[in-house]
């Protein structure tokens, strides 16, 4: 097996990001928002960089895992929380660790800008086998809940 590789996320990485993020939306919404407008915010994001980035798992040349950084100033922290958003992993690559390197690459990052306080995220209370990754990595629950007003 080929060495997987851990980068940031590119714009030539669009259509294989839009395979992983559709599928992760179908697997854990009850209700996922079409397709679309997932792909025009994937799209945003990439050419977007002041609004995040995506840090990508390589496999053969092939985007096989993926997440999303997104960023949020804390006024109490004086310092910025990133938040892990999106994170998807191809399926048959699952169960083999791509979460952890995606996770160790963030923080390697996030170690490298004296404002970044914490990463952080949200995750479904569903999906135990998040909830497992998330804590070998030593994220720890919060107790936090939260809320959601929709205008779309």
């Amino acid at each position: 097996m080929e060495k997987i590789k851990i980068r940031l996320g590119k714009m030539s990485d669009l259509k294989e990001l839009e395979i992983l993020q559709i599928d992760m939306e179908n697997t854990i919404e009850d209700e996922p928002y079409p397709d679309e407008v997932g792909k025009e915010g994937l799209k945003f994001i990439l050419q977007n960089p002041d609004q995040g980035f995506y840090v990508v798992a390589e496999y053969n040349k092939k985007v096989i895992g993926a997440l999303r950084i997104s960023f949020e100033r804390s006024v109490s922290r004086n310092g910025f929380f990133w938040w892990i958003q999106n994170v998807c992993v191809n399926k048959k690559f699952r169960g083999n660790g791509i979460f952890s390197k995606l996770f160790e690459k963030v923080i390697s990052i996030a170690q490298e800008h004296d404002d970044v306080v914490a990463v952080k995220l949200h995750v479904h209370t569903n999906n135990e086998s998040a909830l497992r990754a998330y804590e070998k990595v030593g994220m720890k629950r919060t107790p936090e809940y939260p809320y959601i007003f929709n205008l779309k």
